[in-house]
């Protein structure tokens, strides 16, 4: 099978790439440590081209999956390749090295990939030093393939021209005798590597030479030579013309299998790609494409597929192989019984033939036991007696075999005086304790067993057959069966996380290591999401996904809990009972602390933490279902809310906007600060389908401590609000002193110190103690106590009234600012609200106002530690544009209702896909097993879990299909090491 390119294949490529010049590189993305994608795009027209070291070049039209994270190779390319043309694509010399040249003059870099030996991907400057290389080495201790080296310009080989008629006969004459002449011309002419292994053949073939043509023999170089020479025309006329080879050829092998029914199973496989169908592969059976290109990327494509195939058949062809065994098998023991019965028959007869000579023999070997001589004198006698002539005749002993009572007699057939030689005589074995004629019953008799045991093995060898045809049927229908589904089977994006679908619904992943932990938040958390931890180091990251943009119930999050803390170091250590915790997404940050920093998987959670009810380590396994389409809606609402009824749910528009002004009791004072906020830029209000304004009516009941409750925010907002005033002042308003600055410092921070308003780090990083942290004064940010002093110095002579009076006169501008802002962002808004209302019908919105604000006083400044949102960093984009791997929330949404854990006998099932989840998520499954801590392996956990379901007397055949074509380390994956099964009727499937 062809592994890389040649030269010719690259010529034909780079011709056909030529076309894409002029486009933009977007975006470099990594495969493996040797394959890269660049995706170019100009205008509405897009490309991705794919160069894999050592081994190909080509423009692919397939969805190749990326790695998580791109590799520091594919950032350097992006550093200095992004948003640059492609301006030039050559072959360097007639060599297997690629140049692209991105940019132009001075901002010019060059790609070489080198498509031999081991490969290389070089990224060089304008004038080609060195700037990045994939693989770094030294050839001949002279080139050195580093960074800042100047990329050898001699290392690229140039065509060579063909060998004249006076060397070609000088050459050939140096060979042997009977040598090859394909082999022979390929390892003496340097132009002949250039040519190619298959332009070589088809030179030979075409010029009328067969492949094994011999030198000497087949031909003779005083009448060939000019034959040659003509071969060595054709080759170099193809190099010349090869730019205007269109079409694109794969060359294919076709398999036969024969199968125990009769049917002939045919496998076509993809063995070699070229530009042209050479003389060789002229009976062969190919594929014709319109490009090259588009032919190296359909075998490229195909080739994991096709292995499978391979592997697929190679098991049939072991399976049918065992029934051929076993027949064979059959037929050799019916053979051998038959050719006992032969035996012990013919012996028997000559026996019955000999009875004088046999008894003779058995009365002299008896007398001579009889004697008690030693064995040696009664071997003598014998030899003695084989020569002499007492007027007795007696057979011919050949050994003594005293040790049993046996001895071994050499006879003939006394009736057929032809066979009376050495050649044709018989050795039998005779039992001293019986006579001539006892000893012929005795091989008569085994004869007749032997003959019983014949007839039983052809009685029981039909149904014998007939079994291990059977057997052999079913596994390779149920080899079909699982390489159909493996085929089907659809791998998610989630599956390379630890994942379950909670009892209501909400998918939720986790990170299986920090990098993971890392991802799982940069790239795939949302500002709906909710974010889960154990609350102690070495507990894995938990995110609920939340589509839907409604709060997420509690049963889903006690399940998320139970998974935090089940992927810990509690599992390993059998501690019960332990909290996690939940926050929004917009409190988890990457900012450490000033002095301090945080590790690959660690994060600060700022603000007030919502800790969940204390869980038990509980777990199980099971088994998903994906349903065909038309099977999803027997399913619907399948997994949803429990206990908790939302009146009018459905009547409700989701405007998210509008929404997030509202506030719940779980929100802390932070986040009702920035809901009052909003609300005074912006009053919500409902509208119809009309388009006309609606009342909304506030119901203002409250209680004497909702009231001072009321008041303190308040208050607190004042703070704030006067802070925001000073900040934006500077310059215009003085500050009296630096003490009276660190005191409403401190207050501000006692205020909001109510609200748990602490900073946690998480995973590999000590916790701040929170008693601690709500009394220490709020941290400045770098620079603000230099602020500060800036302010006092330049602002020391300014009084009261002065500071108060440009306050005002500030406040005046902005707030004109601010209503300039706010009329542009309600137009926004209102359009948005109509375009919704539009497509939602007669749907209407309940929005209940919050308490207006009292105005802030002026007295007061408060420094706040800004709260930098978690950014998504272009180190984890590798795949940003790769849609399965970024879900939107609607597929997302489809994915789990075609999901379930209770099929149905009527139902479509396409695959199945292992699942481990805590255990109250799974009560509805068909099938699950409890998992809790233990001693047992999972390897030996997931082997049982799968025979337990198999043999569930409810499943059926089609279920047990799907699940028998699970790999088992796809079951053990997800499950905690160290576990402790439990299930009705676990007991009898272990015993087995």
């Amino acid at each position: 099978m062809k592994t890389r390119f040649s030269t010719l294949d690259i010529m034909c490529v780079v011709n056909e790439i030529q076309k894409y010049k002029g486009m933009r590189l977007q975006r470099v993305y990594d495969i493996d440590h040797k394959t890269y994608l660049f995706k170019f795009q100009l205008n509405n027209e897009k490309c991705v081209l794919l160069l894999e070291s050592g081994v190909r070049l080509h423009v692919t039209n397939y969805e190749w999956t990326k790695n998580e994270a791109p590799s520091s190779f594919s950032m350097k390319l992006r550093k200095h390749l992004s948003n640059k043309r492609l301006e030039k694509l050559t072959q360097m010399g007639f060599d297997r090295i690629i140049d692209l040249q991105f940019g132009v003059g001075e901002a010019a870099y060059h790609v070489i990939l080198e498509l031999y030996d081991k490969g290389n991907i070089i990224l060089a400057d304008k004038d080609y030093i060195m700037i990045n290389i994939l693989r770094p080495h030294t050839e001949d201790e002279k080139q050195k393939f580093f960074v800042k080296e100047v990329y050898p310009n001699s290392r690229p080989k140039n065509r060579l021209n063909p060998p004249t008629e006076d060397s070609l006969i000088q050459i050939l004459k140096t060979a042997k005798p009977s040598t090859n002449l394909k082999k022979f011309i390929f390892s003496n002419f340097p132009n002949c590597l250039d040519y190619g292994n298959c332009l070589l053949e088809h030179m030979l073939i075409s010029g009328g030479f067969p492949t094994n043509t011999r030198i000497g023999i087949e031909f003779n170089i005083d009448t060939d030579i000019q034959k040659l020479m003509n071969c060595f025309c054709i080759a170099e006329k193809f190099l010349d013309n090869i730019t205007t080879l269109k079409e694109g050829f794969i060359i294919q092998k076709i398999d036969q299998q024969l199968l125990p029914d009769g049917i002939i199973k045919e496998l076509c496989t993809n063995q070699e790609y070229h530009p042209f169908l050479f003389a060789q592969h002229q009976k062969l059976p190919s594929k014709t494409y319109e490009s090259f290109n588009e032919a190296v990327d359909e075998f490229y494509s195909n080739l994991e597929s096709q292995k499978y195939d391979v592997k697929c058949m190679q098991q049939e062809k072991g399976a049918v192989r065992k029934l051929q065994n076993i027949v064979k098998d059959h037929e050799e023991r019916l053979k051998k019984l038959q050719d006992t019965q032969d035996e012990h028959k013919f012996k028997a007869e000559l026996i019955t033939n000999n009875l004088d000579l046999v008894d003779n023999t058995i009365q002299f070997v008896r007398q001579a036991v009889a004697k008690q001589l030693h064995w040696d004198e009664i071997w003598d006698m014998i030899r003695q007696l084989n020569f002499e002539d007492d007027g007795c005749t007696y057979a011919i002993v050949k050994n003594l075999k005293l040790s049993v009572n046996h001895i071994t007699l050499q006879l003939f057939d006394p009736y057929n005086e032809e066979n009376q030689n050495e050649e044709n005589s018989q050795l039998i074995d005779i039992d001293l304790g019986q006579s001539a004629f006892g000893n012929a019953e005795r091989y008569y008799g085994s004869k007749k067993q032997s003959a019983i045991k014949e007839k039983k093995t052809i009685d029981s060898s039909s149904t014998v057959l007939k079994m291990a045809e059977k057997k052999t049927k079913q596994t390779l229908k149920d080899m079909q069966v699982v390489a159909s589904i493996n085929k089907v089977r659809k791998t998610y994006w989630f599956e390379k996380f630890y994942w379950f679908i909670s009892s209501e619904n909400y998918l939720v992943i986790a990170g299986r290591d920090a990098h993971q932990n890392e991802v799982i938040v940069k790239r795939y958390m949302k500002s709906s999401d909710v974010y889960v931890h154990a609350g102690f180091s070495g507990a894995t990251t938990v995110i609920i996904k939340n589509p839907i943009n409604q709060p997420v119930p509690p049963a889903t999050l006690n399940e998320a809990a139970v998974m935090a803390i089940s992927y810990s170091v509690s599992w390993t250590m059998k501690i019960n009972l332990q909290n996690a915790f939940w926050v929004k997404p917009e409190q988890v940050s990457k900012t450490a602390p000033t002095g301090e920093y945080l590790t690959t998987g660690s994060f600060m959670i700022r603000g007030k933490k919502n800790y969940l009810p204390a869980t038990h380590l509980i777990l199980g396994l099971s088994f998903l279902f994906k349903l065909e389409d038309s099977s999803i809606s027997r399913h619907a609402n399948e997994r949803k809310v429990k206990g908790i009824e939302y009146e009018g749910l459905d009547n409700i528009e989701e405007n998210n906007d509008e929404f997030e002004n509202i506030p719940s009791e779980n929100d802390s004072d932070e986040d009702l600060e920035k809901n009052i906020e909003t609300q005074n830029k912006e009053t919500p209000c409902a509208v119809n389908d009309d388009g006309e304004s609606l009342e909304v009516k506030t119901n203002n009941k409250h209680s004497e401590d909702e009231e001072e409750e009321e008041e303190r925010r308040r208050k607190e907002e004042e703070l704030r609000s006067n802070n925001e005033t000073s900040k934006n002042v500077i310059g215009v308003t003085s500050i009296p002193n630096c003490n009276d600055t660190c005191k409403s410092v401190k207050q501000s921070d006692a205020v909001s110190s109510d609200s748990d308003d602490d900073d946690i780090e998480l995973d590999d990083v000590n916790d701040l103690d929170k008693k601690n942290e709500s009394n220490k004064p709020q941290i400045l940010k770098r620079g603000q106590r230099g602020k500060l002093k800036r302010i006092k110095e330049k602002y020391k002579d300014q009084d009261e009234d002065e500071r108060e009076m440009r306050i005002k006169l500030l406040q005046s501008s902005m707030n004109e600012d601010k209503k300039l802002k706010r009329a542009k962002k309600k137009d926004k808004k209102n359009k948005k609200s109509t375009d919704k209302n539009k497509a939602a019908g007669n749907k209407k919105i309940i929005i209940k106002p919050l308490p207006m604000l009292l105005e802030a006083p002026n007295d007061t400044i408060q420094f706040e530690v800004q709260k930098e949102p978690l950014k998504k960093s272009e180190d984890n984009e590798n795949s940003e544009d790769d849609e399965t791997d970024k879900p939107t929330d609607l597929t997302e949404t489809h994915m789990l209702d075609s999901l379930t854990g209770v099929p149905y006998p009527e139902d479509e099932l396409l695959f199945a896909v292992p699942v481990v989840a805590p255990y109250t998520a799974l009560t509805n499954y068909k099938y699950k097993l409890k998992l809790t801590p233990g001693n047992t392996k999972r390897g030996k956990a997931s082997k049982t879990c799968l025979n337990l379901f198999l043999k569930d007397k409810t499943s059926t055949t089609r279920e047990k299909n799907l699940m028998r074509s699970v790999n088992v380390q796809d079951i053990a994956r997800n499950i905690p090491n160290g576990v402790k099964l439990s299930a009705p009727s676990l007991s009898k499937v272990l015993n087995k």
